[in-house]
């Protein structure tokens, strides 16, 4: 079951992907990516934003993390509309069961 959840979060970005993140107050470690694309941000949502400064795609990594060794893994879709190299500006999108 796919939960819609759209919290910010701290990753923590390797050479190409993310690596770790934190999200309410929890440490998950990403054991793997399954996937990553982009997608049409929402910019009809942003209410009086100039359209200029609205992202038009996120960036959308869908990891298998978990919360240590005897946690077990889940998937996760985290989402950044700007520089993916930073920590701020990431939200988690999805968690599946």
């Amino acid at each position: 079951m796919v939960r819609l959840v759209e919290e910010s979060i701290e990753v923590r970005v390797g050479e190409t992907s993310p690596e770790q993140f934190l999200w309410r107050g929890r440490l998950y470690r990403v054991t793997e990516v399954v996937d990553h694309w982009q997608e049409r941000h929402a910019w009809w949502r942003e209410g009086g934003r100039p359209l200029a400064q609205v992202p038009l795609a996120r960036d959308v990594w869908r990891v298998e993390a978990s919360r240590g060794r005897s946690s077990t893994p889940g998937v996760y879709d985290l989402g950044v509309d700007g520089d993916p190299e930073g920590t701020s500006g990431w939200l988690l999108l999805r968690t599946q069961d």
